[in-house]
């Protein structure tokens, strides 16, 4: 009786398939370990090297397109050998594009980023590696994680904003407590996605003085809306006065622009969770992509976010957009509070819907 090769074949071909996307997963890994424990010169004369050999980078990101097109700009002056190929999306519609892309065998990003709460998706998809580059060293606490998946480039902060027209600069509110006062009653708006906002309360205030300030600021009838840019948008058309979850850096750009509109720090000042950046585990261009991650902490890069009024993520660069600072300032954790998430929500749910 003969037996036919073919499936010998067959399976021997298969093994050899998995044993090269193993060697693949394992050279982005070991090629980046190797480099980043090399002198800080010789790396980054490595990584030149590579990455002209390479020529692009894949960079999926939420960043509007105008920011993300002065970083670019900047980043090719020193490496105009590379090109910068930019997607740009929601941080949920991204998060399923790379994981759909894996899926189908066609792994094209090599830099992501976007929200941190993105995080646990992606390491149990499996498409992030291990980049410990040395930039995490000038990273302020709160902006790097312990085992070198992810760095934040940068983050926003929770402020109270206000409509000037309406709200004269010594009535407007001084806390939050503040806006549980009668005059205030229908006059504020609060994002209908403030999942962070009600977390960072609970961090500060501790769950039940959180949650009870929480129900009394929803008998205040606030107006519930989604989009924090729409709501801003809202409130400089006046209608509303106030709004309790206002993001400082969409307030002070349109301020900047002479837009009516203000706010206020409050006491402690409630960081959001800072932006994600990863690098891929499959990246068919690593070296090019842990340049631009290094460009993108680097004090060069750094200050382009400044300029669009992000608080970013370098210890030597202070936080100046928000003017003297509180004594008290909390970056709300994505590692506590993303296993609490379901929950949270509910929370936030059952309080202002």
């Amino acid at each position: 009786m003969k037996t036919s090769a073919c499936p010998i074949v067959a399976a021997a071909w298969i093994f050899a398939c998995l044993a090269c996307a193993a060697s693949a997963q394992e050279t982005v890994e070991s090629t980046l370990a190797r480099l980043n424990a090399l002198p800080p010169p010789e790396r980054h004369a490595s990584l030149v090297k590579g990455a002209r050999s390479e020529r692009s980078v894949e960079w999926y990101a939420t960043l509007p397109l105008q920011l993300s097109s002065e970083l670019i700009v900047a980043f090719r002056k020193r490496y105009p050998f590379i090109e910068v190929k930019y997607t740009r999306g929601g941080g949920g519609r991204m998060v399923n594009r790379v994981i759909t892309e894996h899926r189908a065998g066609t792994n094209k990003f090599d830099v992501l980023g976007g929200t941190s709460t993105s995080h646990d998706t992606l390491m149990k998809a499996g498409l992030i590696a291990r980049h410990m580059t040395p930039a995490r060293g000038e990273l302020r606490d709160g902006f790097v994680d312990a085992d070198g998946y992810r760095v934040m480039p940068f983050t926003y902060a929770f402020v109270i904003g206000y409509n000037t027209r309406a709200v004269p600069k010594d009535q407007r509110p001084r806390s939050y407590e503040d806006l549980l006062h009668p005059k205030w009653k229908g006059e504020i708006g609060l994002e209908a996605a403030g999942y962070e906002w009600l977390a960072a309360l609970i961090d500060t205030m501790g769950e039940e003085k959180a949650v009870a300030y929480a129900r009394k600021l929803a008998a205040q009838n606030l107006r519930v809306q989604q989009g924090s840019s729409l709501l801003v948008q809202q409130m400089m058309a006046g209608e509303f006065k106030v709004l309790v979850d206002a993001l400082h850096y969409q307030i002070e750009n349109q301020k900047q622009q002479g837009a009516p509109v203000d706010y206020v720090v409050p006491d402690p000042l409630l960081i959001k969770d800072p932006s994600g950046l990863w690098l891929a585990k499959y990246a068919p261009h690593p070296h090019a992509a842990a340049l631009l991650i290094d460009f993108l902490l680097s004090r060069e890069g750094q200050q382009i976010f400044v300029q669009s009024n992000r608080l970013v993520a370098r210890k030597d660069i202070e936080w100046r957009s928000l003017g003297k600072l509180p004594e008290r300032t909390h970056v709300l954790s994505v590692e506590k509070w993303t296993p609490k998430n379901k929950e949270l929500i509910a929370l936030f749910d059952k309080i202002f819907r």
